[in-house]
């Protein structure tokens, strides 16, 4: 009786054991993203490359559905070994009625986490407008022109052109609209 119950033991934490490896091991490589991401992904790819950041795409994936957190446009899943996941939420606010802008905002703010590795920043500039596009509140902070900036209010060039160099970098400094 008391073997059967080692070998019982033994072949329990055999299959566990095993269990465990399988898991532990890296997913392969995977890149799946919907054709009408696609695009959102290259211009995140040129942007890298305009300033000298070796990000890679190449192991990504990301769906439509429902987010975790249920009320939110996008999140990023990160898991060790596993590759970075990126759920969008489909829905008229988020996506459908969705500016250009707006999509990309979104979108790079989930590379950010997925791919940047940044975490949320909820400093905000003197007139309003979050310092980062990574804050966690409004990623379409260069998509519309809610923020008394000076100058023409609608001119996105300067504004898209900080956000996305603080992406990559968030050390950048302050821009004069930002003062």
């Amino acid at each position: 009786m008391r073997s059967f119950l080692a070998l019982t033991l033994l072949a329990i934490s055999t299959l566990i054991g095993c269990q465990r490896d399988s898991d532990s091991q890296p997913e392969p490589v995977q890149y799946i993203v919907p054709a009408e991401v696609e695009p959102f992904i290259q211009v995140f790819r040129d942007e890298a490359q305009k300033r000298n950041n070796a990000v890679s795409t190449t192991n990504l994936i990301i769906t439509f559905g429902t987010t975790q957190s249920g009320d939110v446009c996008g999140q990023c899943l990160l898991q060790s070994g596993k590759t970075p996941r990126i759920t969008l939420n489909n829905d008229a606010f988020c996506w459908q009625q969705a500016s250009q802008y707006e999509r990309e905002c979104l979108i790079f703010h989930e590379l950010g986490h997925c791919l940047l590795k940044r975490e949320h920043k909820i400093n905000r500039f003197p007139h309003g407008a979050f310092v980062s596009l990574m804050n966690p509140d409004n990623v379409d902070v260069y998509a519309t022109c809610r923020y008394p900036i000076g100058g023409d209010e609608c001119d996105k060039r300067p504004r898209r052109d900080y956000y996305i160099d603080e992406l990559f970098d968030p050390s950048t400094p302050t821009p004069a609209w930002g003062k």
